[in-house]
């Protein structure tokens, strides 16, 4: 019973800090929406441009996964959308651009999940 006991505790600490780290990571991806000018081209609750597609639900809209593929790869997800016009200046090639690290992105990505209606 008290492996048991210890187990739970152990499991629960893991958890608590995994959430944790998540939140950390969203507030992160918010102030790197910020400094990188994210809003040049999107917009969040009416903030922003509509050069590209608005951000208010997509954390609802697609996993952690699909968010990251938006980034790195752009091009073969625009046209697996069939969408209507490609996009201007693709993630993929922003992100080279701006030399943004993994933990960048991850950052980003962990802000966008937040974005739910």
């Amino acid at each position: 019973m008290k492996t048991f006991t210890i187990m739970i505790a152990a499991a629960a600490f893991i958890c608590g800090t995994a959430v944790a780290v998540s939140a950390q990571d969203a507030k992160a991806g918010e102030a790197l929406y910020g400094t990188k000018k994210c809003a040049t081209c999107h917009q969040i609750k009416g903030q922003g441009n509509k050069v590209a597609s608005a951000l208010d639900d997509v954390g609802t809209k697609l996993t952690a996964a699909d968010i990251k593929k938006w980034f790195t790869a752009t091009d073969a997800l625009a046209m697996e959308a069939k969408l209507p016009k490609k996009p201007i200046v693709t993630m993929s090639s922003w992100l080279k651009t701006n030399k943004l690290a993994d933990a960048d992105i991850d950052a980003l990505v962990a802000y966008m999940q937040t974005l739910k209606k």
